[in-house]
């Protein structure tokens, strides 16, 4: 596995601002040829430290208003039947997560409407208790 140095993580810090951005440019700021850029990317990627290239984008502008966490607890034997709820659901859920505490999973969901999530919680409850947590902005 190789060592990643200074100027490996400055390479993720600029593709973690922008991971569209030219090869050219990068290597610009990181004060490497574009050859050598493409170089240690390729090794970045090798190594599965880079997993993929992603974009944001405005979910309210998507109209997906309704940004919430959810955190769920359901009992040992209805854990594959939940897993099974949630690969069903991929259109709703940004992210999902097993966390340790008290609950078992988090999901990141967004909605377009009160009723939607509430369609959504409604079915979830079925498979776990569950506590909501909304977004009310995004802070960075």
């Amino acid at each position: 596995m190789k060592k990643m140095d200074s100027t490996d993580l400055k390479i993720l810090k600029h593709l973690n601002r922008d991971s569209r951005i030219k090869k050219n440019k990068l290597a610009e700021l990181v004060n490497l040829t574009p050859p050598a850029v493409a170089s240690r990317l390729e090794q970045l990627e090798d190594e599965k430290i880079i997993r993929k290239y992603t974009i944001e984008v405005n979910l309210e502008k998507l109209g997906y208003t309704h940004q919430v966490f959810i955190q769920t607890k359901m009992g040992y034997r209805s854990n594959k039947k939940y897993l099974n709820f949630i690969h069903s659901k991929q259109n709703s859920i940004r992210h999902h997560y097993k966390i340790s505490g008290q609950m078992n999973y988090m999901i990141h969901g967004a909605f377009r409407s009160n009723s939607e999530l509430d369609d959504f919680l409604i079915e979830l409850g079925q498979y776990a208790n569950y506590q909501v947590l909304n977004v009310i902005s995004e802070l960075i």
